[in-house]
């Protein structure tokens, strides 16, 4: 709602805004994330509970390598 209200009468966003969301981009997103979450809950129930903690694990390292390197 922040992102609507804040943008409602801002200058120069792209046809297809709804304040700062832009809905192509909002509905391509929705879209995705409606296919991929079955397939993420099977291979959730499936992998074990240590390779799961693992690839979280690295995940959240390689997001904060990307932080840290963007400050530098």
């Amino acid at each position: 709602m922040g992102y609507l209200w804040g943008g409602w009468d801002a200058a120069g966003l792209p046809q297809g805004s709804l304040g700062f969301i832009y809905l192509p981009a909002l509905a391509g997103t929705a879209t995705a994330s409606m296919l991929a979450a079955p397939l993420g809950a099977r291979l959730t129930h499936r992998l074990p509970v240590a390779a799961l903690k693992w690839t979280f694990a690295a995940l959240l390292v390689v997001l904060s390598a990307k932080m840290l390197w963007g400050l530098l």
